[in-house]
């Protein structure tokens, strides 16, 4: 007999009845899982906006991927992190670069600044004297020395080009790094136009607001790269 068909009778009146609730009986726990499974997908996709990014470091020398952060939404990186990142980048790509251009070359390892030119303090020379401005004497000193020198004679002698491919720079600890400075260790790699050329080697950052207000007071206080290959 067929269900509930068959039952549809004088002798079994409530057969129809039965089925019905039945049905939608049915109907209301299918609806039940629908709304579930819909309530699980909304919960999915909020938490999939709240994801914490990593940060991760990729030295040019072959090196093992780094984590350099994960705040997990709890923490900020500070401006003066990121202030200290980016001179760091300016200057290690004003350091290791050869232009073909002289008068840029020139331009840019000029000692013809003091603290108190325009140059340093409101930046109107472009790039004129951005070591000696991005740096203490010490620093720069070192570089008039030992490294000009050997670009000069580079630049003069055998036209050498030089372009920074990549800065790579990090914190040694991140504990020790604040708004007045902190060391970092950097990873440069030049291309020569005939091969790349891999520097390492530790920076050191002071803060100096009346000295440097060009780079919001940070400044290189020390400076120690070596080639790796």
């Amino acid at each position: 007999m067929r269900y509930p068909d068959d039952f549809n009778t004088p002798a079994f009146p409530a057969g129809k009845s039965v089925a019905m609730s039945r049905i939608v009986a049915v109907m209301v726990m299918v609806s039940f899982v629908l709304i579930m499974c819909v309530c699980g997908v909304i919960v999915w996709a909020k938490k999939t906006q709240n994801t914490s990014p990593f940060l991760i470091s990729i030295n040019p020398n072959g090196e093992r991927w780094t984590l350099v952060a994960h705040d997990n939404h709890k923490n900020e990186i500070p401006a003066y992190f990121v202030l200290q990142e980016s001179l760091l980048n300016k200057f290690a790509r004003h350091w290791f670069s050869i232009s073909d251009n002289v008068l840029e070359n020139t331009a840019i390892w000029s000692d013809a600044c003091s603290r108190d030119s325009d140059e340093c303090r409101l930046g109107n020379g472009g790039d004129t004297c951005a070591i000696y401005c991005e740096s203490n004497d010490k620093v720069f000193d070192t570089f008039h020395k030992n490294v000009l020198p050997v670009y000069e004679q580079l630049e003069t002698n055998e036209s050498v080009v030089w372009n920074v491919v990549n800065v790579a720079a990090r914190p040694v600890d991140f504990r020790k790094i604040s708004a007045n400075g902190g060391m970092w260790k950097l990873n440069v790699l030049v291309n020569t136009g005939v091969e790349n050329i891999v520097f390492s080697g530790y920076a050191n950052l002071g803060h100096d607001q009346t000295e440097y207000p060009k780079t919001m007071g940070y400044y290189i206080s020390d400076f120690n790269m070596f080639r790796m290959n």
